[in-house]
């Protein structure tokens, strides 16, 4: 709320329909209805027209629903000043969400940071002049306690037995293991051959040289970043604006993220996505085999041949319903059918992202959190200004969202791609 900008609009338009008023009655006062003739004075005056009280009215209504405005705007601030002295040096206490612990989304993270909400609160974004709120750093609402995840925002509520979280679309971020970095290059040491030597050996006999070879690699942290306009009546609704942060900006940075992990080309500014690794095991073609047999097969070949168990699948939408609208010979689906609970999605017991990043017909299985890891800068950075063209005068904002992270494949065979799928 910006009430002493609304006490100024109301001063500002009550005078403008006062003027107008004023000029008007002159003008009605001052028309000649019947000029001088053979000795016979001239007759002044005139009503208003339609169109003359039409324009007063029309001012006399804004500066009535601004007087609305800021007589709702009064109220809030007098009920929000009661409460702070109400509940002055308490500690403030988690919401009740029905027994689950509270989370709170980018969105509201945002425009639930103090010096954000003073800013606003203050009138700071309808200074003269351009202007930039205060940065806002956001971290990502995942369940583990490591540095960039949501862990200070759960909150601790011990219960008996196993709350099961909310299904929520799996993304390839979630299948990596997570971390954090304060530099501007990831170096580290991956594993480009091994050669098995082990064998069975008599006692005193000569054993054998097995061959691990690794190669120093580097992955640049990156810059994933877009900005959408608003207007500063929108950026006062605070629950306008952590739907736009969760909506849009949070929803934004997911997309491009997800598709830099996969298909980056490695080409500043992107990142080297595993898509494009030179390093794969063999792709598995699907051939007569169903969607499922084939990314088993994948599953084996490199469980086998790296010695490394996969953990997880990536699968393009179309090929993924192909595996839940599969039948048997009488009509009924092998999976949970439609009118069936919702279910995580999962293949071979292995948690399945499903993406419309990854290319249709090919499939992606990995060792992702044995052999990859992603690094972020920081959480997700979220500032507005009205410093942007012609934003100023025309009353426009820009929220723009941005994150640093960084790709480290150490195991490059880990992963492999399934060919042909249907």
């Amino acid at each position: 709320m910006n009430i002493p900008q609304l006490e100024s609009d109301l001063r500002a338009k009550h005078a403008a329909a006062k003027t107008l008023l004023e000029a008007t009655m002159r003008t009605c006062a001052e028309h000649v209805v019947t000029p001088a003739k053979d000795g016979q004075p001239e007759v002044k005056g005139r009503l208003m027209t339609a169109e003359e009280k039409g324009a007063i009215d029309a001012l006399l209504g804004e500066a009535k629903a601004i007087k609305l405005r800021l007589d709702g705007h009064q109220s809030e601030a007098n009920l929000n000043a009661e409460l702070e002295r109400l509940t002055a040096g308490m500690r403030p206490t988690p919401t009740d969400t029905g027994g689950r612990s509270a989370r709170l989304s980018l969105g509201q993270q945002f425009v639930a940071d103090a010096q954000y909400r003073d800013f606003i609160k203050a009138g700071g974004h309808r200074r003269q002049g351009s202007w930039t709120s205060p940065t806002v750093d956001l971290q990502a609402t995942t369940l583990d306690t490591s540095s960039g995840s949501g862990g200070p925002l759960i909150l601790p509520d011990n219960r008996p037995g196993i709350i099961e979280l909310l299904n929520k679309r799996l993304v390839v971020a979630d299948l990596l293991s997570p971390g954090t970095t304060e530099s501007n290059l990831i170096a580290f040491m991956k594993e480009k051959t091994f050669t098995n030597a082990a064998a069975a050996t008599a006692e005193g006999g000569v054993k054998q040289e097995s061959t691990l070879v690794f190669e120093a690699a580097t992955s640049a942290v990156r810059k994933l970043a877009h900005w959408i306009p608003v207007t500063e009546e929108m950026l006062e609704d605070f629950l306008q604006t952590a739907s736009i942060v969760d909506a849009r900006l949070r929803l934004g940075l997911d997309l491009v993220e997800e598709d830099e992990l996969l298909n980056g080309s490695g080409v500043a500014p992107h990142l080297l996505g595993v898509m494009t690794l030179p390093g794969l095991s063999a792709a598995v073609a699907r051939g007569a085999d169903t969607n499922a047999d084939a990314i088993f097969k994948q599953i084996t070949a490199i469980a086998s041949g790296v010695f490394v168990s996969p953990d997880g699948i990536v699968l393009n939408p179309v090929n993924w319903q192909t595996v839940q609208l599969t039948k048997n010979a009488a009509g009924n689906y092998l999976g949970s059918g439609p009118w069936a609970p919702a279910q995580p999605a999962a293949l071979w017991g292995l948690p399945v992202a499903v993406t419309p990043s990854i290319v249709a017909n090919t499939g992606l299985v990995g060792a992702f959190k044995a052999s990859a890891q992603i690094f972020r800068k920081g959480g997700v950075r979220v500032e507005s200004s009205n410093s942007h063209a012609s934003f100023f005068v025309s009353n426009l904002v820009a929220i723009r969202a941005e994150e640093r992270l960084a790709l480290a494949v150490y195991r490059e065979a880990a992963f492999g791609k399934v060919t042909g799928l249907n």
